[in-house]
């Protein structure tokens, strides 16, 4: 029976793989890559010698149409992404989703077409694991958008009740922490407002409890999690305005992929 394996890789460090995925990624007809130049890198360093085919977020629909003919033909295929787990923060989803649509995949064994998880490393519960933050329940809201939905995306982190983690880039890295310190401030107006509000309401209780619970709580507790698993991992903790200037001051400090923890 044809199987699409969803194969998670290191996030760096090329040690960080299991041996199930490494049996998997040479017994399969095809490897799925997300760039098959970074893919090449691990499959080289483990003599897998196994074909790869690019598939990403800009892949149409002919290629879509290919793959899935893979599945017809009776073909095993692993999807793999640059680094961690396939299908978090990457197009890996909806390949998933596009075989269980054609192929009617359902939870018996008599579908065409089986799909399984070969687990692994994911930046996201590596960052959360040396965070030193609560992550019983936590929100992971990706990468921010780059423009449209932004401030939108930003007054969200304010208003979850969890622990919110989010992905970004060396290009924003500065710029999305200067905007939790503006958010912050924003926060500080409005909580005041509804202070003095609250002054001039003394005998309304209803009215009262209603404003209080309209306040929001500052963002104060952060960790920034870079380039985990390689030479250069660096992770930061402290007040925002301190993190800032000392990524700030350091070029080196703003390279590499980010992880960002914002506590609660």
């Amino acid at each position: 029976m044809p199987t699409l394996y969803i194969v998670a890789t290191p996030i760096g460090n090329l040690e960080d793989i299991s041996m199930r995925a490494l049996r998997i990624l040479g017994e399969v007809d095809f490897i799925l890559c997300e760039d098959t130049r970074v893919t090449k890198k691990l499959l080289l360093h483990y003599k897998v010698k196994t074909p790869t085919i690019s598939y990403h977020q800009h892949s149409n629909e002919k290629k879509h149409d290919y793959i899935l003919g893979l599945f017809k033909d009776g073909k095993d295929l692993a999807l793999v992404s640059d680094a961690g787990t396939p299908g978090i923060s990457d197009p890996g989803g909806k390949l998933v989703q596009a075989v269980i649509k054609r192929f009617n995949v359902e939870a018996s064994q008599a579908t065409p077409v089986q799909i399984e998880s070969v687990p692994g490393p994911s930046a996201v519960t590596a960052a959360l694991s040396i965070s030193g933050i609560p992550t019983d329940k936590f929100l992971f809201l990706g990468f921010p958008p780059h423009k449209k939905g932004r401030q939108k995306f930003i007054k969200g982190i304010a208003s979850s009740i969890y622990p919110v983690v989010v992905y970004e880039s060396k290009h924003r890295i500065i710029k999305f922490l200067e905007e939790l310190q503006d958010l912050n401030k924003e926060i500080i107006k409005r909580n005041q407002a509804i202070d003095d509000s609250v002054e001039t309401r003394q005998g309304a209780s209803k009215d009262v409890k209603k404003l209080l619970e309209k306040k929001r709580t500052l963002v104060t507790s952060i960790v920034i999690c870079r380039e985990l698993s390689k030479m250069h991992e660096t992770v930061y903790r402290g007040e925002l305005s301190k993190l800032i200037e000392q990524i700030k001051l350091n070029k080196d400090d703003q390279k590499g992929e980010f992880v960002v923890i914002i506590g609660k």
